[in-house]
């Protein structure tokens, strides 16, 4: 039987922040320009983006790969216990053909408002997985894993790392995540590094939660020998050192037809996103492709992530989504590809959604050209539903940072070499109110 929420489920998400801790900073909220945006049922209030970085992309050339790196940024965020904000954000182009991987990190202790150094020491290039630890410290998946020995396609590892005092120490356990025993042999991706560091196609990325002793979280992967991913959950009951398959969210099959497969740009199940609803239930929404034709899906769980329904297909699309249920109730979605929307279920499932163009608004509020993120056409490629693009990854991450108080980040990157010394890579975060009538 389902069991309820509550202190014997301990229900902890990925970047959720617990709402005892008093909000360090709030003065994004209470001073500079907020636009009021009415929704049936909401008031959702959105305030001046606030730049954590800016670079210019640089080339990288190479006998493999010809490319412009700082560009497809994937930035994630996440919020320490004690109220810090920790971004991440891809330094490396958007390949497995990268002669090194990683990504690059900033700590504001100021709720988002001021953003410190950059440090460039996360090996990994998709975002991770943080889960909130006591000694205001986070721990974070990687989403990057090698075969524990090379041949060894169902037995994996990965560095762990701890995020410690909010920020002021940073602890890289080497091979200190593991799966073991994974049902299917994995796809190796081939690479330039050396063979034991070529990654698997078995990807921790997007949330955690915590039953009982057991943590669960949320991954896709591609079996040796197919082209489609699925996606499903993995658990852990050491504290996140090592893993083991729990269930599968959803398969090829379960999305489309086989005959249907071939489909330009669709990809299976992928990217995963995972919350609690109201009732108890588990709610996942997940990629299928990239583009405005591949709308998310999504499925519930009622026995804690043991079993899945047949999933629903939602107005939102396409890439990486991100779900946070805030404090009053309301559910809510970062997504797009192409652009970056904001959407909103007031509903306790989900059922019903209205959304906000994020990049509209981000365009309205920005004088600079250089800063705006624009619309522009690409040549026709295999692995596109179109050929419309924004100058963005459409990647997000969403934190709450106080009760219906939220903090979304996004990047502004020219997606193509840089048309100048101005035309640079961005990342920023937008603080967001959301009220209920």
């Amino acid at each position: 039987m389902l069991r309820k929420l509550g202190a014997l489920i301990g229900v902890f998400m990925v970047c959720v922040p617990a709402y005892a801790q008093p909000l360090r900073n709030d003065a994004l909220f209470t001073h500079g320009k907020f636009t009021e945006v009415k929704l049936t049922g909401l008031t959702v209030r959105l305030g001046e983006p606030v730049e954590v970085t800016s670079q210019i992309g640089w080339r990288m050339i190479w006998p493999h790969y010809d490319t412009w790196s700082f560009v497809h940024l994937t930035p994630m965020m996440a919020r320490f216990p004690g109220g810090e904000l920790i971004v991440t954000y891809a330094l490396d182009p958007d390949t497995q053909a990268n002669p090194v991987f990683i990504s690059g990190f900033q700590i504001s202790k100021d709720g988002g408002e001021h953003w410190g150094l950059r440090y460039s020491v996360v090996m990994q290039h998709i975002p991770m997985i943080f889960i909130q630890q006591p000694g205001d410290s986070l721990m974070a998946l990687p989403s990057d894993l090698m075969e524990q020995t090379p041949g060894d396609d169902r037995n994996l590892r990965g560095p762990l790392w701890r995020f410690e005092q909010g920020g002021k120490r940073v602890v890289m356990e080497p091979d200190g995540l593991r799966v073991l025993g994974w049902p299917w042999p994995v796809k190796v991706d081939r690479g330039p590094q050396p063979e034991p560091n070529w990654h698997c196609s078995l990807v921790f990325t997007g949330d955690a939660i915590k039953l009982g002793g057991e943590l669960l979280a949320t991954a896709y992967w591609q079996r040796k020998g197919e082209k489609l991913f699925q996606d499903g959950l993995l658990a852990s009951k050491d504290d996140g050192h090592t893993w083991r398959y729990y269930s599968t969210i959803a398969s090829p099959a379960d999305i489309l037809p086989q005959r249907d497969w071939k489909q330009r740009a669709f990809e299976g199940a992928d990217e995963t996103s995972l919350i609690r609803l109201a009732d108890g239930s588990l709610m996942a929404v997940f990629r299928v492709g990239s583009g405005q034709k591949w709308h998310l899906r999504r499925a519930y769980s009622n026995d804690n992530g043991r079993t899945w329904t047949k999933p629903d297909v939602l107005p939102a699309f396409s890439v990486e989504p991100k779900l946070r249920r805030i404090a009053n109730g309301t559910i809510v979605l970062a997504t797009g590809r192409p652009g970056i929307d904001l959407w909103f279920s007031t509903d306790p499932r989900g059922r019903a959604w209205q959304s906000i163009n994020i990049v509209a608004y981000h365009n309205r509020q920005i004088s600079d050209p250089n800063e705006r993120i624009s619309f522009f056409q690409i040549k026709p490629a295999a692995y596109l539903s179109d050929n419309a693009r924004w100058q963005t990854s459409s990647y997000t991450g969403l934190v709450q940072v106080a009760p219906n108080r939220l903090l979304l980040v996004y990047d502004r990157d020219p997606e193509h070499s840089p048309s100048g010394p101005d035309d640079l890579s961005r990342v920023f975060v937008l603080p967001i109110e959301v009220q209920r009538k």
